[in-house]
C-alpha cells in the first residue's frame, strides 16, 4: 500500500490490464530493477518482454539488467515522442527548428532497437532464429500406433508411392478403402 492508496496494476496499449511475469519458471527469477518498478511503461513493457522470452525459453538471470535497460528506454522514447508530437517545432536563437525531444526519442529508439535485436525479438533477428519450416508431419502417437497395429495406413508412410499418397488424400472413398487393401497385404506379405 503507497502512501495515497494500493499502486494502480500497469495497463497494456489497449488499456487492458498487463500480464504479471510468470513465475515458477526454473533459473528464472529475474526481478524488476526499482527505477523500471517505479515507472509504469517501464514496468509493463520489462512484463511483456520477461513474458515473450520465457514462453520461448530464452529467458535468463542474467538477463535482469539489460531488460532494465531496454525498458528504461522504451519508456524514454514513449515520453519523449509524446512531447516531440505536442510541439514539434519551438523557436530557437536562429528560427524555428524541430522539438529537442525528438531526437531524445530517435536516439532512445535506436538503443532499444539494438537491444532488441540481441533478444532475437526484432524480425531479422528473428529470422535467424532456426525455426522449423514446413508442415508438420504426424505425430508421435501416430507414428507410434501406425507402427503398432500395422492396419492404419496414413499419406505419410514411407513404404508408399506417390500415386498411393494422392489416392489417400484426394481419392474417392472407394480408392482409398482399395489402396489401404493394398498396402495392408503388403505388409503382411513382407513383415
Amino acid at each position: 500500500m503507497g502512501l495515497h492508496g494500493p499502486r494502480k496494476r500497469n495497463r497494456d496499449t489497449h488499456g487492458l490490464p498487463a500480464a504479471p511475469p510468470p513465475t515458477g519458471i526454473a533459473g528464472t527469477d529475474i526481478e524488476k530493477p526499482q527505477h523500471v518498478a517505479d515507472d509504469p511503461v517501464a514496468s509493463a513493457v520489462f512484463d511483456k518482454l520477461v513474458g515473450y522470452l520465457a514462453a520461448r525459453g530464452d529467458l535468463r538471470k542474467s538477463h535482469e539488467l539489460a531488460l532494465g535497460l531496454l525498458a528504461g528506454e522504451w519508456s524514454r522514447h514513449v515520453g519523449a515522442a509524446r512531447i516531440a508530437r505536442a510541439t514539434p517545432i519551438v523557436d530557437g536563437p536562429r528560427g524555428p527548428k524541430a522539438h529537442p525531444a525528438a531526437g531524445v526519442a530517435a536516439a532512445a529508439a535506436r538503443v532499444a532497437r539494438d537491444l532488441l535485436a540481441d533478444f532475437g525479438l526484432t524480425p531479422a533477428s528473428l529470422a535467424r532464429i532456426d525455426v522449423p519450416t514446413g508442415p508438420p508431419g504426424p505425430s508421435a502417437i501416430d507414428r507410434f500406433l501406425a507402427k503398432k497395429n500395422g492396419d492404419r495406413v496414413t499419406p505419410d508412410d514411407r513404404d508408399l508411392d506417390e500415386l498411393q499418397r494422392w489416392t489417400l488424400q484426394y481419392g474417392s472413398d472407394d480408392d482409398k478403402a482399395r489402396v489401404v487393401a493394398e498396402v495392408q497385404e503388403n505388409r503382411r506379405m513382407f513383415a
